[in-house]
């Protein structure tokens, strides 16, 4: 495989992969680089995908326990967390194995590993050094497009342990049901993970520096996630430090 490009791609996300799909079909030889095992990003692989299949479940779970308000007795609903993860995952697996379809379709080659800019050549190619579980490969090219993506925000004070003090990530990798979840944020991620847990049977409570939830949006979408937060039973803090 010859490692000159016209671009290279690091970060194969949706910012990532559908740049490089684009660029191939205009024409440019191009590669993309990405450090996870697979491809899709954050979005795909920690975040919007596998929240919403995880939602998803959540409702399943509210319409059984509801069931009875329609005529309909299902017995009594039982969250099987491990099950509910393993979903997570193939609704995962598939979607990322599609983006790797697009790749090869789209003849994007695909490099797993860290990337970083490592110089220029004589004559006058960007050099992209790509750390593999093997060793390392160097790609030279005329563009270089950085599509890094995001991790989960580390609020100081509260050292992560993946075991009571846990990022979205480990939320997405839990083996067993917590009784209780503080949630502290409350925009879009934080509001999903508190109403997710609560469809589980969780004791939820939010915690949120600004004084409405989901503080980004209008106030009147903050206004009507807090009533249905209490009517669910979602304890929550607006103007609150901890």
């Amino acid at each position: 495989m010859s490692h000159q490009y016209d671009l290279v791609v690091i970060g194969a996300g949706p910012g990532g992969y559908v740049s490089a799909i684009r660029a191939s079909q205009l024409g440019m030889k191009v590669a993309i680089v990405e450090k996870d095992s697979r491809l899709g990003g954050t979005c795909l692989l920690r975040g919007c995908i596998p929240t919403k299949s995880m939602l998803e479940s959540a409702e399943i779970a509210e319409h059984a326990m509801h069931a009875s308000e329609f005529g309909i007795s299902v017995g009594e609903v039982k969250i099987d967390l491990p099950a509910v993860l393993n979903r997570k995952e193939k609704v995962v697996s598939q979607n990322a194995g599609g983006v790797q379809y697009l790749m090869k379709k789209n003849k994007v080659d695909t490099h797993y590993g860290f990337g970083s800019l490592a110089g220029t050549t004589p004559g006058g190619l960007r050099q992209v050094k790509v750390a593999t579980a093997d060793g390392s490969i160097t790609l030279q090219t005329k563009f270089v497009l950085l599509a890094t993506g995001s991790v989960p925000r580390r609020i100081p004070g509260f050292e992560v342990d993946g075991q009571t003090i846990l990022t979205s990530d480990e939320m997405l990798e839990l083996k067993t049901m917590p009784k209780h979840l503080l949630v502290l944020g409350a925009g879009a991620v934080g509001v999903e993970f508190a109403s997710v847990f609560r469809s589980f049977g969780c004791n939820v409570t939010v915690v949120e520096l600004a004084d409405r939830l989901v503080p980004v949006e209008d106030e009147e979408v903050s206004k009507e996630f807090a009533k249905i937060y209490r009517k669910r039973g979602i304890k929550v803090h607006t103007s609150t430090k901890v």
